[in-house]
């Protein structure tokens, strides 16, 4: 199966959590640094302009460092290279991420559930007309 392939028909969705933003990953290669062209910039002079890289290879998140000069953390752990899994705190240089995977059947059951309750409430407004 194509590396395309295999990211469409991944089944959870992940998101970075970053100064109370919520960060989508759309891609299987994100990169994270202070230069404009990374996915995720970071405007500190502690991080470095190409500082380090989300992965998804094999079903799975990956964070690695691109050697940069302040290290990347992952639950206060200096990291080259680690796997990622839901609720854990990426730090890079002051600034903490965390890292979030939801399962896009519960994102749509949630979704289902909410949509629901309108349409019911609607019908509500409406009978009562």
């Amino acid at each position: 199966m194509s590396r395309d392939r295999e990211w469409t028909l991944r089944r959870q969705s992940a998101y970075l959590i970053i100064n109370a933003q919520i960060f989508p990953i759309t891609k299987p290669l994100v990169k994270i640094g202070r230069k404009l062209e990374n996915d995720l910039v970071i405007q500190d002079v502690l991080v470095s302009r190409e500082h380090a890289e989300i992965l998804y290879r094999d079903n799975q998140y990956f964070l690695r460092d691109l050697n940069s000069t302040g290290g990347t953390f992952l639950n206060n752990n200096k990291i080259d290279e680690a796997q990622l899994f839901s609720n854990d705190l990426i730090l890079i240089a002051n600034t903490p991420i965390m890292f979030i995977l939801e399962d896009k059947q519960e994102i749509q059951d949630n979704l289902s559930r909410k949509t629901g309750s309108l349409e019911d409430s609607e019908d509500n407004d409406t009978s009562e007309s």
